[in-house]
Order: C-alpha cells, then sequence, then structure tokens
C-alpha cells in the first residue's frame, strides 16, 4: 500500500469499505433473491483485488489491481444483469464471481502493464453507454427500484474512462469523488433493495398483525358480550313466569331484600292482589278463560304502574306489585286507581281485591312485609271485595 500514491490510496480506502460493507451484509440477509445475492457476492471480487493490492510490493501491480477491481465488478454486475431471471447460471456466476479474482491475480503476474493495454478504454465506454441507457429507460419506464444502481455504474465508469483519458491531478481527484459516488449508490441499492424492504416488510406485518389483533379482540368482545347479554337474558328467563311475563315468587321475594339491604332507609310499598273468584271464572268459562283473565291483568298493570315498579306472580291469580320510593298514602291511592281500571274489564268481566303493605311501616324484611300485605288482602275480600285495604285497617 506504501508502494501508491495517495490518491489511490484514498481509491483503495473507498472500495475496501463499501465493498465489504455489501459482500458481508449479503451472507447476514435471509432468503434473498438470486439477483440480490449476485449482487452482494459480486463485491467478492473489488475486495479481493484491494487486498492484493494492499499487500503487494509492486507499485504496477498494485495500481493494476485497483482498476481491474472496478472493471471485473462493472463487467460482473452487467452479466448479473444479463441472466438475472434465469436460474439455471445461478451456480455458474457464483463460480465465475469467485473465480475472477484468482485469474485476474495469475494474469497480472505474468503481464506488468495489462491494466494499462487501450483495449479496454473501448469497452469502459461500451460499459458507460450501456450504464446511461439503462438509465435512461428505468427512468423513461419509471421503474426505478435499480436506478441508484444504474447510476452507480455510470459513474464507476465514467471515473475509469476520465483517468484513462486525463490522467491530471483535476481529473484523478474528480474521479475519486464519482467513485465514492458510485460506491455510494450501490449501497443505497443494496439498502434499500434488502434491509429497507425488510423493514417495510416488518412495519407492514406487524400493522397487519395489530389490525387483525384489534380485529380479533373486537370479536372477543362482542362475542363475551353477546354471551352475557344471553346470560343475563337466561337469568331473566329464570326469573319470570312463563305465562304472564311476570317476575317469579322468589324473585320478587330477593328485589325486596335487595331493596332493603342496600337502603336499609329506603321507603317503599307493596301491593298484593288477585282476581276475585277467580275459581268461579274457571269453572265457569274454562282455564283458558282464566289464562286469558291473568294475561289481560297483566297488560293492565303494565299501563298502571310506572317503568320502575316491578311486576311478580305469585302463584295462580295472586300478584305482588314492588313500589320503590313510594309512601303508604301514595300507595293506597295507586291502588285504588289500579282496582278501577280491571273494574271496567269486559267478557268477562272481573275484578280485584288488593292489600297493601309499606317498609318499614309494616315490616322490617320482605317476609314481614309479604305477610302483611297477605293480611290487608284478606280484609278487602272478608269486606265484599273489589277493594283496597291497608294493613293499618287491622287494627280499625
Amino acid at each position: 500500500m506504501f508502494y501508491l500514491g495517495l490518491e489511490n490510496q484514498i481509491h483503495l480506502f473507498i472500495i475496501i469499505v463499501f465493498s465489504s460493507y455489501i459482500y458481508l451484509s449479503s451472507f447476514s440477509i435471509r432468503q434473498p433473491s438470486a439477483f440480490i445475492k449476485h449482487f452482494g457476492t459480486a463485491f467478492f471480487i473489488p475486495l479481493v483485488l484491494c487486498l492484493m493490492s494492499f499487500l503487494s510490493l509492486n507499485r504496477e501491480h498494485a495500481s493494476s489491481y485497483l482498476f481491474f477491481a472496478e472493471f471485473i465488478l462493472i463487467s460482473a454486475l452487467l452479466l448479473i444483469l444479463l441472466v438475472q431471471k434465469n436460474g439455471d447460471f445461478t451456480y455458474v456466476i457464483f463460480f465465475l464471481l469467485y473465480a475472477l479474482p484468482v485469474c485476474i491475480g495469475i494474469l497480472n503476474l505474468n503481464f506488468d502493464s495489462i491494466g494499462r493495454s487501450a483495449v479496454f478504454t473501448p469497452v469502459i465506454g461500451a460499459y458507460a453507454g450501456i450504464s446511461a441507457i439503462l438509465v435512461v429507460s428505468s427512468m423513461i419506464s419509471k421503474k426505478k427500484e435499480h436506478l441508484p444502481m444504474y447510476w452507480g455504474f455510470l459513474s464507476i465508469c465514467a471515473s475509469l474512462l476520465l483517468i484513462r483519458l486525463s490522467p491530471g491531478q483535476t481529473a484523478t481527484t474528480i474521479a475519486l469523488v464519482m467513485k465514492a459516488t458510485g460506491y455510494i449508490l450501490f449501497s443505497w441499492f443494496f439498502y434499500r433493495s434488502t434491509v429497507y424492504q425488510l423493514q417495510q416488510q416488518h412495519s407492514k406485518n406487524t400493522s397487519m398483525l395489530e389490525r387483525l389483533s384489534d380485529n380479533v379482540q373486537r370479536e372477543v368482545n362482542r362475542r363475551v358480550e353477546e354471551i352475557e347479554r344471553s346470560n343475563k337474558k337466561l337469568v331473566e328467563i329464570s326469573k319470570t313466569d312463563g305465562l304472564t311475563g311476570a317476575y317469579t315468587k322468589k324473585a320478587i321475594l330477593d328485589m325486596m331484600d335487595m331493596s332493603i339491604s342496600k337502603q336499609s332507609d329506603t321507603v317503599f310499598s307493596i301491593l298484593m292482589f288477585d282476581i276475585d273468584n277467580f275459581k268461579k271464572i274457571n269453572d265457569t268459562h274454562g282455564h283458558i278463560t282464566g289464562d286469558k283473565c291473568i294475561k289481560n291483568l297483566m297488560n293492565i298493570c303494565r299501563n298502571s304502574f310506572r317503568g320502575d315498579d316491578v311486576i311478580g306472580r305469585f302463584g295462580g291469580d295472586e300478584f305482588v306489585i314492588l313500589l320503590p320510593g313510594t309512601s303508604p298514602v301514595k300507595a293506597y291511592l295507586v291502588a285504588e286507581r289500579f282496582r278501577k281500571n280491571v273494574e271496567q274489564t269486559k267478557d268477562p268481566h272481573y275484578t280485584v281485591s288488593i292489600g297493601v303493605a309499606s317498609y318499614p311501616l309494616d315490616g322490617k324484611n320482605a317476609k314481614g312485609l309479604i305477610s302483611s300485605a297477605d293480611k290487608a288482602l284478606y280484609i278487602s275480600k272478608e269486606k265484599g271485595r273489589n277493594m283496597v285495604s291497608h294493613t293499618g285497617q287491622i287494627e280499625e
């Protein structure tokens, strides 16, 4: 190396740095395309020839190795472009790429001035022309993925021609800049074709996985919500009476206990009622008519009470209405209005007797309230039916 001039030392440094990067990086890329694998392998040629130039003790040989490092590189890359779509040449290309540096080394040892032969000038000119055509055609066709590589060809060819046609100091400096530019373009092309594409593919796959994960999570959430709704519906169904849709006896008692345990200072009332002479209706008109009366009574309940009021069927024709936040007086008035609505029924006509009880006045728990309301209902029956009675009337 110390037998070379400063410009050749810089030249040697440029080739070794960029060739090492491209050649060694080609081994770290998993499953590259055949073209990229060949492209990376081609930089074994300048790498080996530059190392031979570095180790050479003959200035003429060292300079010749530097020339052939780039001339054979361009030749090899153009050959790779020519056969890039033909897989049959893969092993031939690999053999040539690794064998060419050895061949040049042998030739160079036997012919000291082979690199200065005039025959290479028109060949390099032809390479430059081919490179220019590739650049123009790539720009016209808007297929720009290989454009950095074509510009790299042109830069290296132009630098070789410039030194051969005008071997002055200024030309040498310009040629070094063009060589550096060429190798930078080769490195950029290699990066865009390998690492950058892998990064883009990784980002795309990551984004796709995130979208897939979001979709799966949304679907899981949707299914969970559906299951929860179904479970709630099943629970509600298990709590309701099949004929009327009202809550069962157990469900209405649980709701009363829950209201008391959650808000011990709350005030609410219950109405207990049944259809007067219901057995007579069944015996006279049949059980179908009796069921019709019960269903009709439920419709009147839904139209007579608030949305927050809870309707429960205690069994047969006996029902309980839970009136949250309702005082005894207001409960009595509500019950009286409901009784009048039922009194207007026809086909068949029937009436109801109602007992009213309130928490905490008439009972401290659900069982006590039901007992008080049942006693009040009994009073309504005793007084002639179609009446509303409150627990307080028992003592009157």
